[in-house]
């Protein structure tokens, strides 16, 4: 009894001495915090087609996307060309502060473009093509050319030479392969084989460290279960779920695949022609449920060229941005506090992420102190807001100098573009800065 005696009273001292050491700052006071949906963050949400002047913004958005043919990135005698072909595009989207997602195709179906998409010398070289009536028509080439699957592997490791790790670049598609780059023909006899198309995914998963890249289908040749590329559905809501063993979620639950999300991201297309009903709330006969699709794929962008249109009215405007918020990640900060510890001062911040995807992209995470006019950052080093799934919360944590009477304490996440648009936090608008950062609270000594 003696000894358990003894041992307690040690224990409580040990205790007592603890809290004497680590202890909650007098005179901050965090702020409650409250959820309030954040529309436009980069990354995610839906983009229009790209356009010289930009596009209307009543939706805000961060991306804009671009089809761009081969021959634009290869002239006709056979020279790489790709950075006059891409940097007016990736020059007026960033100084817009967006970023790019793009396609590179050698067939694009109704296009006056035609055969011109391939370089000539290309065609000089005896590669096949053949002419089709289907979607508009056009011209495919011989994708099954071992030739072609060689010149088109070179020019992935050219464009990722150039630009992977470039951040006016959101994302990339792999295209190259098949009606509008999107991995299938029309003519079978022209299709790329399995081998084949697994050269294309490896040179692509191979030589992009940094950028990440997203290819057609599911169980494409090349694509791992756990994800060296990502993936996108182009004809979102139409046939996405697991209706038909052609649907995407079909096909990412026959080739294993439906984690992938956790690993690289899901992007697509909202199917065109039920865009227009989406946004005025009309029914939508023969198509499936928007947040189903939402939460089965864990997308996290979406083309909607109609969201984007000068004329829509204000119930179709909201109706975008929810749809648009909806997607990819969404962070929100459910607490924060300083703490004294062994006389040291320390912040701490909750995030949680509330949305359907994580992020991407290796962000760092920063805590400042400060006003409105200067603020002192300090990069958190604990944790990786990459790492922060759907659902989950982390706490993230730095040393602080000191926080005197009237400053208070912020948070802010890197921008994926230096001078573009900043990732914001799902909370109250009045704790927002303009910089992306948050007001997490003040200090008030006594």
């Amino acid at each position: 009894m003696r000894r358990f005696l003894k041992f307690f009273a040690r224990l409580s001292a040990l205790l007592l001495g603890l809290s004497l050491c680590i202890s909650p700052l007098r005179g901050f006071a965090a702020y409650n915090f409250e959820y309030e949906r954040t529309v436009g963050n980069p990354l995610k949400g839906f983009m229009p087609f790209y356009s010289p002047d930009g596009a209307d913004d009543s939706v805000p958005y961060s991306m804009e996307w671009f089809y761009i043919p081969l021959s634009a990135l290869i002239s006709d005698s056979g020279e790489y060309t790709v950075r006059e072909g891409l940097e007016p595009y990736l020059e007026a989207i960033s100084a817009r502060g967006n970023q790019a997602v793009f396609r590179v195709y050698l067939d694009y179906p109704g296009s006056d473009i035609g055969e011109k998409a391939v370089p000539r010398f290309i065609w000089d070289m005896g590669i096949k093509k053949e002419r089709y009536d289907e979607y508009g028509g056009g011209f495919c080439p011989d994708y099954s050319d071992g030739r072609l699957i060689d010149i088109l592997c070179d020019f992935v490791r050219e464009l990722a030479r150039e630009y992977d790790g470039d951040r006016r670049i959101a994302y990339i598609t792999t295209g190259l392969l098949g009606h509008w780059g999107e991995w299938h023909v029309c003519l079978p006899e022209l299709e790329a084989t399995n081998e084949q198309k697994a050269k294309i995914i490896s040179a692509f998963a191979q030589s992009f460290k940094v950028t990440r890249i997203l290819t057609r289908y599911p169980g494409t040749p090349g694509t791992t279960r756990k994800g060296n590329v990502g993936f996108h559905d182009d004809s979102f809501t139409h046939s996405t779920l697991y209706d038909e063993s052609w649907h995407f979620m079909a096909k990412m639950k026959k080739a294993r695949q439906t984690g992938v999300w956790k690993n690289q991201p899901i992007g697509g297309e909202f199917r065109p022609e039920g865009q227009a009903a989406f946004l005025s709330g009309a029914p939508l006969d023969g198509y499936q449920d928007y947040s189903e699709c939402v939460n089965a794929t864990h997308c996290s962008w979406l083309m909607m060229a109609g969201a984007f249109e000068e004329n829509l009215g204000a119930d179709e405007i909201e109706r975008a941005k929810t749809a648009s918020a909806a997607l990819g990640y969404d962070f929100t900060v459910t607490d924060a506090k300083i703490m004294r510890i062994f006389g040291k001062l320390y912040a701490f911040v909750t995030i949680k992420n509330t949305g359907v995807a994580p992020i991407y992209y290796d962000l760092g995470v920063s805590l400042g102190v400060g006003d409105e006019k200067n603020t002192l950052w300090t990069e958190v080093q604990n944790q990786k807001l990459c790492r922060l799934m759907p659902g989950k919360s982390a706490v993230f944590s730095a040393h602080i100098d000191d926080i005197d009477d009237g400053q208070s304490l912020f948070v802010r996440i890197e921008k994926p573009l230096e001078n573009g648009k900043p990732i914001r936090f799902s909370n109250q608008s009045r704790l927002q800065r303009a910089d992306g950062s948050l007001e997490l609270g003040n200090m008030m000594r006594f």
